[in-house]
C-alpha cells in the first residue's frame, strides 16, 4: 500500500502561492496593461537595488548599471517592447513563408507549423495588442495553476 504524502504549508510555499496567484489574476484582468505595471515594478526594483549598492558602498559600478537599467526600463520600456514585437513579427513572417515554400508539396500537415508562424507573425505586426492580450490571459492561467500546484506541494 502506498504511503500518503502529508500536505505541509511553509511560509515560503504560501508566499510563492500568493505571488503566483496575484500575478496570474493581474495578467488575466489587466491583460497587456499588466505588462506596464510589471515593467515599472522591475525598473523601480532595479533603481532601488542600484541605490542600495551605491549608498552601502558595496559596488559603485554595479549600482550605476542597475540605476541606468531601471531608468531605461521605466522611460523607454514600451518603445523597446514595440520595436522588439515588430521585429519578431517580421522574422516570424519571413521564417514561416520560407518554410511554407520549402515544404509546399508535402501537404497541409507538414505546413501547419509554417502557417502558425505566419499567422502569429502577421498578428504581431498588425494587431500586436490583441495578441498580447491573449498571451497574457494564457500566462495568467498558467500562473494560477502554478499557484495551486505550489500550494498542494506538487511544485
Amino acid at each position: 500500500m502506498a504511503k500518503k504524502k502529508k500536505l505541509t504549508f511553509s511560509n515560503n510555499n504560501i508566499l510563492n502561492c500568493i505571488i503566483y496567484a496575484v500575478i496570474g489574476i493581474l495578467l488575466i484582468v489587466l491583460k497587456a496593461g499588466s505588462l506596464g505595471i510589471l515593467m515599472t515594478a522591475v525598473g523601480a526594483l532595479l533603481i532601488i537595488m542600484g541605490l542600495m549598492d551605491i549608498f552601502n558602498q558595496k559596488d559603485l559600478t554595479k549600482g550605476i548599471i542597475q540605476l541606468a537599467l531601471g531608468a531605461g526600463i521605466i522611460i523607454c520600456g514600451w518603445l523597446v517592447a514595440d520595436i522588439v514585437l515588430l521585429v519578431l513579427g517580421i522574422v516570424l513572417i519571413v521564417k514561416g513563408a520560407m518554410e511554407l515554400f520549402k515544404n509546399f508539396k508535402k501537404g497541409f500537415v507538414a505546413n501547419l507549423s509554417s502557417i502558425v508562424l505566419l499567422v502569429i507573425g502577421i498578428l504581431l505586426v498588425i494587431a500586436k495588442w490583441a495578441l498580447m492580450d491573449v498571451m497574457c490571459i494564457v500566462a495568467g492561467v498558467i500562473f494560477i495553476i502554478n499557484a495551486v500546484l505550489i500550494l498542494l506541494g506538487k511544485k
